[in-house]
């Protein structure tokens, strides 16, 4: 079941209508109830490694919880009889103990998403059978991992009830798709009581048909093209590999940016305010912009829980700080490919996001100074510049997700120079019907979707002003009149939900 069914539109509706009418110790079960059996339509042996994840997390996040208690007792207890360096070692002899039930729980979810993640690279390239579909592992490993690490940290109290947790973990609107929600984020929003507030709800609505707009007229009629292109990589070299590209950023982020609208505005008709993860990110004027822009849940977890503790670690404290920033920065950025996949070309583009960052930090004296000599890099002009620059270069990156082939994508990025085609790319549209899979009509279509999502930032959070009520009307006639639906889709089809 995905979030563009009927039978999930309709049980939406009755959910709506149950939690704000059963007594309101009831809402955050109610929740739980629903969110258990929308994951078991995944399949059940999904939601049965789910629910190991939570039972095993909890079990540990109770111990350090219980560890902590009884060493702040001890050492009240003995204030007066331990000197400074006793309750010293005592208390760093104790945090070596939390620590390695923090590195036990760590261990054990990030082995079990490296076996499934492990298993669907082999299943891809027919060395095992296809394996069960494990939907959303790595977003909940994710939520349920920066859980455990804050409870170490300090951060947050631990959770004493292991169903409290487990609807964090696997709330429905996030449970496949993100945002990587955290803990202290969304607990008391998820958990406390609460009466309907019409303006949210009203929000959470237009934020929905904004995501129902974005997946269903523009995501998946690209998606028609993007399939028909793969299909044969060999033969669109030269402008027609950056075509591919230039399509597949446009329904990269149609498709996953449209879920997760979808997926906050259902949070949000509950009452419940999660996580940005996108914000204008095609406005970015360079690659740390755009990751403050893309997918910032992943990009804060990571930045969190790998860049910080590794650049202080302290095996790296005495070398140089430049080299310690490159070093956490070189892998960050591979696992967060491998987060992507045990697969090489998310690896290689992993890689890349990296190497551009530390060739940025590099040179960012020299930007410094050319920024503070010509005047020109003030100007609207220039801004223009450094976001078409940044959308090129990320476009090329994203290459390395379309094709699965390291080989061939670098293949297709020599051939801009070796054989761009510009005659045949332009001749093609005259020569053919149906241009890349899709009729002229349709791209019309995906056009103009694509110049409305530009368009129109009405999601940003600083944005004050929003489209009066007959925008959404004329979107939801839209939606039924272009939307591409009843095509035999399915919750694999959204590219986000592989992962």
């Amino acid at each position: 079941m995905t979030f563009i069914s009927p039978w999930f539109l309709g049980g939406l509706c009755v959910l709506f209508v149950l939690y704000y009418t059963l007594p309101k110790r009831a809402q955050w079960p109610l929740l739980l109830l629903a969110s258990l059996g929308f994951y078991a339509l995944a399949g059940w042996a999904a939601l049965a490694a789910m629910l190991v994840t939570v039972a095993a997390s909890y079990g540990i996040a109770m111990h350090m919880s219980k560890l902590k208690i009884a060493q702040k007792a001890h050492v009240a207890q003995h204030r007066d009889s331990m000197t400074r360096d006793e309750r010293k070692a005592y208390n760093a002899a104790q945090k070596r103990r939390q620590r390695g039930w923090l590195i036990a729980g760590l261990l054990f979810n990030f082995s079990l998403l490296a076996a499934v993640k492990i298993g669907e690279a082999l299943a891809r390239i027919d060395i095992i059978p296809s394996m069960i579909f494990f939907v959303g592992i790595s977003y909940y490993m994710f939520r349920i991992c920066g859980y455990l690490i804050d409870v170490f940290w300090g951060k947050i109290e631990v959770q004493r009830n292991p169903l409290k947790l487990a609807l964090f973990t696997i709330f429905f609107p996030y449970a496949m798709i993100g945002p990587i929600s955290r803990y202290h984020n969304v607990a008391d929003a998820l958990l406390n009581e609460k009466r309907i507030d019409w303006a949210l709800f009203g929000r959470g609505l237009q934020r929905m048909i904004w995501g129902f707009f974005k997946v269903m007229v523009v995501g998946f009629r690209l998606l028609l093209s993007i399939n028909h292109l793969r299909a044969t990589p060999g033969e669109y070299s030269g402008m027609f590999a950056f075509f591919t590209m230039l399509v597949w950023g446009a329904y990269l982020y149609a498709d996953f940016s449209g879920a997760i609208d979808i997926s906050i505005g259902i949070a949000m008709c509950f009452g419940i305010r999660v996580e940005e993860n996108f914000i204008s990110p095609f406005r970015a004027r360079d690659i740390f912009d755009y990751w403050r822009r893309w997918h910032i849940t992943m990009g804060t977890w990571f930045r969190d829980y790998v860049f910080y503790p590794l650049s202080v670690a302290k095996f790296m404290q005495k070398w140089p700080t430049r080299v310690k920033i490159h070093i956490a920065t070189a892998v960050t950025w591979f696992t967060t490919g491998i987060w992507h996949g045990v697969a090489w070309n998310f690896i290689v583009w992993g890689l890349s996001n990296g190497v551009v960052i530390m060739i940025s930090q590099e040179l960012k004296p020299l930007y410094e100074r050319f920024n503070k000599r010509f005047s020109f890099t003030k100007t609207k002009v220039y801004t223009c510049f450094a976001i078409v620059r940044t959308f090129l270069l990320l476009t090329l990156i994203r290459a390395f997700d379309i094709y699965f082939d390291v080989p061939l994508t670098f293949r297709h990025f020599a051939s801009f120079i070796t054989n761009p085609q510009f005659g045949a790319f332009f001749r093609y549209f005259g020569e053919h019907e149906v241009w890349f899979g899709l009729a002229p009509l349709e791209w019309l279509v995906a056009a103009l979707g694509i110049a409305v999502m530009i368009a129109v930032p009405w999601f940003r959070k600083e944005e004050k002003r929003r489209p009066p009520a007959i925008f959404w009307a004329a979107l939801v006639l839209v939606i039924f009149i272009f939307g591409m639906y009843g095509l035999g889709f399915d919750m694999q089809d959204f590219f986000y939900m592989q992962f």
